[in-house]
């Protein structure tokens, strides 16, 4: 029988820390994920989880289709839920590669705890926006910088 772990990525997206906003409306949201897909090798298996406070929802939610999107507001509220959902639902058990889309040093603990549970963890930061603690936690990072459409 196989792994339910092998192929499978799970992307952890602090869409607010990614956008550099905390309000990122639909537009700043499909943006961002443009960059992301460009950037990070997505399986057809993988899973994503997006996190957003309460006064970006509607506008993030519409940016994305078939995602878990999950609502916490206050301070580091997004970070938390992430974390919290992470722990709650195993994914050390059911994802061979983490991908954790923010720069915030929240997410330290998370990713040095999916590595000690044999998980593969890349960060994907805003170039120069990643915690210095973060940054030493992984071994593999990668810079997101959106582009912006412009017109010719």
């Amino acid at each position: 029988m196989r792994s339910l772990r092998q192929g499978r990525a799970i992307h952890l997206l602090d869409i607010e820390n990614l956008a550099g906003s905390a309000r990122p409306g639909t537009a700043e949201a499909e943006q961002v994920m443009a960059a992301y897909r460009r950037l990070v090798p997505i399986g057809e298996m993988d899973q994503f989880v997006v996190a957003v406070n309460h006064n970006a929802v509607v506008g993030v939610g519409l940016a994305f289709h078939g995602v878990q999107l999950l609502m916490r507001s206050g301070p580091d509220g997004a970070d938390s839920a992430l974390s919290e959902a992470a722990r709650a639902d195993r994914v050390d058990l059911r994802f061979e590669r983490v991908v954790i889309g923010s720069g915030d040093g929240y997410f330290t603990d998370l990713a040095r705890w999916l590595a000690d549970h044999g998980v593969r963890v890349t960060v994907v930061a805003r170039t120069r926006s990643i915690s210095w603690r973060l940054y030493v936690a992984v071994s593999d990072v990668a810079y997101l910088d959106p582009v912006t459409d412009q017109a010719a």
